[in-house]
């Protein structure tokens, strides 16, 4: 169950109004969940400094289940990096991910279907 949080010094005008659909359907192409799963938070205009530089740059922390190791992270590295700078129009040099590993149990939430048709991964649905 991926969790997104998302800081960048943009503006809100900055980003395209389908920014969150187009990094929830990513997220859920490359981390192989389902696109329920995936839940996005959006921080803009934040006062953020790089190399004595505030020009646009972005903080990416991604947490999800069973997902990252220092076996695969450079991987994923590799895809959400241009991904996120081909979004953003910004430099690969300005964005920094941390991934944070978390156990499914880490996660509390309640979903039901019809709307919610992977009750596999929530825990307190399974009898």
């Amino acid at each position: 169950m991926p969790r997104i949080f998302i800081h960048t010094n943009l503006k809100d005008s900055d980003l395209q109004d389908d920014f969150e659909d187009k990094v929830a359907q990513k997220i859920s192409e490359v981390l192989e969940y389902p696109l329920e799963l995936v839940y996005i938070n959006v921080s803009t205009g934040n006062r953020m400094i790089n190399n004595g530089r505030k020009t646009p740059m972005m903080f990416l922390d991604i947490e999800s289940a069973n997902r990252f190791n220092e076996k695969v992270n450079d991987d994923y590295t590799k895809v959400f990096i241009p991904f996120f700078a081909s979004l953003l129009s910004m430099p690969t040099n300005r964005i920094v991910v941390k991934y944070y590993d978390a156990n499914i149990a880490d996660f509390g939430v309640v979903r039901q279907a019809p709307e919610f048709k992977h009750a596999e991964y929530y825990l307190a649905l399974k009898e």
